[in-house]
């Protein structure tokens, strides 16, 4: 076993625990590995139940980012795994480590925001923890959601011939951050704003969730938070296949791929390896492919797009204008450098 965090790397971690964690309750449907575990209330309902942290200076710079928007994005980070698992979120418990120079005015900011997009969700805050922090803050949401057993979505159900989709752009919040650390003046111009939002202001694709599991339209599906390959990989490996990607159908932005060419970036290097989109990635057999582009652009007015399909030799394979490229699968690491 590798003796320290960066050679065992955060899935490493999780995997440290998750191979000791039995569940024995016989309510436990899913417990460590996908992005909700679920646990059994009745013959109709399953609970849904996540947990994401927010760290100062590894998740959000206190500086570029208001309150407002750091209490909505804290809650939906939360509600987009809700979204990945086709479950209805409805409770939220919140824990802050808080340092001794925060003002009030700053905290009411963040609860105006984090409530206002409970509000929006449907979505009740019911308690949590306060601590102090003797550095950065930080702010731990647990959000609960429920969906019925036969609607259901996990990482685990694709198949050879599957085809693999996205419900928006990607790269749009690597592009974002990079205006931001940059400290480029084109963060000013009006149409990079949009890049920045996308960074600060994340949207969870719930309804979108929703609609796919009661339909009954998918494989697997997943949530983009650690990069397009990444979190493919995940259900690749919960489904014991593999991917073929085709690059020039990755939805990139106009904006994204003109910044990265200012930068001298591959833009498909934010479409594939940039975390933090929260758009849904999901699976479906061939015959659905059209019904799903179709209804969801009918019902909820969202485009979704083809990017590849499944294999079966468990492989994660990149094509770009013919040609494989060579490249390892990247995407957002807590402990860089880690052999996982």
């Amino acid at each position: 076993m590798p003796d320290d965090l960066q050679q065992l790397g955060e899935f490493g971690v999780i995997e440290l625990f998750s191979q000791a964690a039995k569940p024995a309750g016989s309510r436990v449907v899913l417990g460590i590995g996908d992005d909700c575990a679920v646990w059994r209330v009745s013959e109709a309902e399953y609970l849904l139940v996540t947990t994401d942290m927010l760290v100062e200076r590894v998740h959000f710079l206190r500086e570029y980012i208001t309150p407002r928007q750091l209490g909505r994005k804290t809650l939906m980070v939360n509600l987009s795994d809700i979204a990945a698992m086709g479950g209805q979120p409805t409770a939220a418990f919140l824990a802050m480590g808080l340092t001794a120079d925060l003002k009030s005015e700053y905290l009411t900011e963040f609860r105006d925001g984090l409530l206002e997009c409970a509000l929006e969700y449907n979505v009740d805050l019911l308690g949590g923890d306060t601590v102090a922090a003797q550095a950065d803050m930080v702010f731990c949401l647990t959000v609960l959601g429920v969906t019925n057993p036969d609607q259901l979505v996990t990482r685990a159900g694709a198949r050879p011939g599957d085809r693999i989709m996205l419900a928006g752009f990607v790269g749009d919040s690597a592009a974002g951050l990079h205006l931001i650390l940059s400290k480029s003046a084109k963060r000013l111009e009006h149409g990079y704003q949009k890049l920045i939002r996308a960074h600060l202001e994340p949207q969870a694709q719930v309804a979108l969730g929703r609609l796919l599991a009661s339909k009954k339209l998918v494989s697997a599906m997943i949530d983009v938070s650690d990069g397009v390959e990444q979190d493919l990989a995940h259900i690749c490996r919960a489904s014991a296949v593999g991917a073929d990607i085709q690059a020039d159908s990755l939805p990139l932005s106009k904006q994204a791929c003109q910044l990265a060419k200012s930068a001298g970036i591959d833009p498909l290097d934010w479409g594939l390896s940039g975390g933090e989109d929260f758009v849904l990635l999901f699976c479906c057999a061939e015959d659905k492919e059209d019904q799903i582009k179709n209804c969801c652009l009918t019902e909820l007015g969202t485009q979704v797009f083809t990017i590849g399909t499944i294999t079966e030799d468990k492989k994660i394979r990149v094509n770009s204008q013919g040609v494989w490229l060579d490249r390892a699968a990247k995407g957002y690491d807590h402990f860089p450098g880690s052999l996982a």
